[in-house]
């Protein structure tokens, strides 16, 4: 059998605005890329900003949603050069990281998820969202997560 890629699409349609996201892992990467495309077939310019949301879970998935007390100590998150690195093992070993970034200019960043999310609120209507930008949260341990507004 060839070696396979994988990737999946995903289109939707409101209010005229059409986006179609594409998420691709390359042979032989271990990465996964966003490719995002927005259609406006409204007679007029349409004003957006667009969100991306990526939820940190590294090297053991079962792990990082189970062991709160380990894992809500050992995570360090960098922003550099609008990039966010999360690193795991937070003071014991460095040798383990993860990156989200975007081609497109940021407009901002959230690296913890209850300043992104809101109180009381969940992934269905981000405050962020619905206020229109980022808080430019920086988390330390607890709960991490990044975010990025482009414009």
């Amino acid at each position: 059998m060839p070696p396979r890629h994988g990737y999946t699409t995903i289109r939707s349609t409101s209010n005229k605005i059409e986006t179609e996201t594409c998420y691709f892992v390359p042979l032989g990467e271990n990465l996964e890329i966003w490719k995002c495309r927005i259609t406006n077939h409204r007679k007029k310019p349409a004003k957006l900003s667009l969100f991306s949301s990526v939820e940190f879970c590294l090297w053991d998935a079962q792990d990082d949603s189970t062991n709160f007390q380990r894992n809500f100590s050992i995570g360090q998150v960098e922003i550099e050069d609008g990039v966010i690195y999360h690193k795991t093992e937070y003071r014991e070993r460095r040798d383990h990281f993860a990156y989200f970034a975007c081609s497109a200019k940021l407009a901002g960043f959230d690296t913890q998820r209850d300043t992104f999310l809101g109180p009381y609120r969940s992934w269905d209507n981000p405050v962020a969202v619905e206020r229109g930008k980022s808080f430019n949260s920086v988390a330390h341990g607890w709960a991490r997560t990044a975010r990025i507004t482009s414009k």
